[in-house]
Parts: structure tokens; C-alpha cells; sequence
């Protein structure tokens, strides 16, 4: 989508927000730069996403998808009722890629962050950089958020009890969960979610796939 598009959304430093660039598609960093290959892949669509799991999925015949938001938190939980998977607020050490109030670049920091933490990292960190959370899983809660399958409403009510996906008659926006290098401590709760359209591509969102064994 952002090649058709002709841009996408990088980090401008200057003034902390989001921009549109010309010329940046999933060959990209988070500020337009050629992406290195151990990094997250960034500027994807939801469509973009779900297009790559039906390709893998045909390439080795393994059925390959997108998790369900319900999936995706429980994952992502481990096992944990506290707002983060590593507790109630700062990490004690660095667990994730996300906003610290160590972590600054020139004259420049985050106005709202974790205090007194640093994880070393201004942008998506390359992919494993931490210990990963008590179900084995790394950068869920940090490093870029994730597309999941589902289509979007404001409520949870109506949710499937089976863990499946939610499906409505306009899925125009999709579910977009877990935090990211830039997430200020309210955004990188386990159960913050928020709804992006299915063809948005941006810096902070990546994905991850599930395999069905």
C-alpha cells in the first residue's frame, strides 16, 4: 500500500510527530532510511500483512495467519494480570523497546516516558534485543505495535468466547495492539488497542504471523 501510495509516515525528530515522506515503503527504517535486515519490517498495511500470510502460507504449505486480537493479548500477558507483562509500571531493567526518560537524542526527549528507564534504542531495535516475556516471545510489548486480524469496534462486547477473530460487515478498520519504541507508558498497557485503516501504513506498526498446527 505505501508503494501505491507513494509515501508513508516516518518519526520527525524536530517536533516529536508523524509525517508523510515520499518514497517510503517496507524497504524503510522508521525515518525514511534504507532498513537494515535485522530490523522489524515497518511502513506495512493491514492488507499488506494478511497478502504476506497467504504468500507464506502458499510457499511451504503450512496455513500461516495473522493472530487474533484475543490471541495476541493473551500471548502477549504471558500468563499476567498487571497492566504490563513485566509489572505495574517502569521495568526494573530494559525488557522492551519503548519511550524512556533515558532515552533522548540531541537536545530532544520524550515529554511523556517511563521514568528512570532506558533501553539504549531511539527507533525499532533489531528484532530479539531483549529477554523475551514468560511465554518465550520478544518485542511484543515494545519495538513496533502489531496488526491483528480483527476488524475493528470500540468495545469489546460481542467478542468471540473461542478466541477467534471478530469479523464485521465493514472491516475498513482493523485492530492494531502491543507497544512500540516510541509508546508512552499509557499506550504500552497489555490491553490498549486502537483502530487504523486497513491500507495505513506507518513507522511504529509491524506484524507478526501464527502458524496452525
Amino acid at each position: 500500500d505505501a508503494e501505491k501510495a507513494g509515501e508513508s509516515r516516518i518519526y520527525e525528530v524536530r517536533d516529536g510527530q508523524l509525517v508523510s515522506a515520499s518514497g517510503v515503503d517496507w524497504r524503510k527504517d522508521f525515518n525514511g532510511d534504507d532498513a537494515r535486515d535485522e530490523l522489524p519490517v515497518v511502513h506495512v498495511s493491514w492488507n499488506d500483512a494478511a497478502a504476506y500470510t497467504a504468500w507464506l502460507s502458499e510457499q511451504t504449505g503450512k496455513a500461516y495467519r495473522l493472530p487474533t486480537e484475543a490471541e495476541f493479548e493473551y500471548a502477549l500477558r504471558a500468563g499476567t494480570t498487571s497492566p504490563y507483562w513485566w509489572g505495574d509500571g517502569t521495568p526494573r531493567k530494559a525488557v522492551e523497546n519503548l519511550a524512556g526518560a533515558r532515552d533522548k537524542i540531541a537536545s530532544w526527549e520524550w515529554p511523556e516516558s517511563f521514568a528512570r528507564y532506558g533501553d539504549g534504542n531511539w527507533g525499532p531495535a533489531v528484532v530479539g534485543s531483549f529477554d523475551p516475556n514468560p511465554f518465550g516471545l520478544h518485542d511484543i510489548g515494545g519495538n513496533v505495535m502489531e496488526w491483528v486480524s480483527d476488524c475493528y469496534e470500540p468495545t469489546l462486547d460481542g467478542v468471540p468466547a473461542d478466541g477467534s477473530g471478530r469479523q464485521t460487515s465493514d472491516c475498513a478498520r482493523r485492530v492494531i495492539k502491543g507497544g512500540s519504541w516510541a509508546s508512552q507508558p499509557r499506550f504500552a498497557r497489555s490491553a490498549h488497542r486502537i483502530p487504523a485503516a486497513a491500507e495505513a501504513t506507518t513507522c511504529i506498526v509491524g506484524f507478526r504471523v501464527v502458524r496452525d498446527l
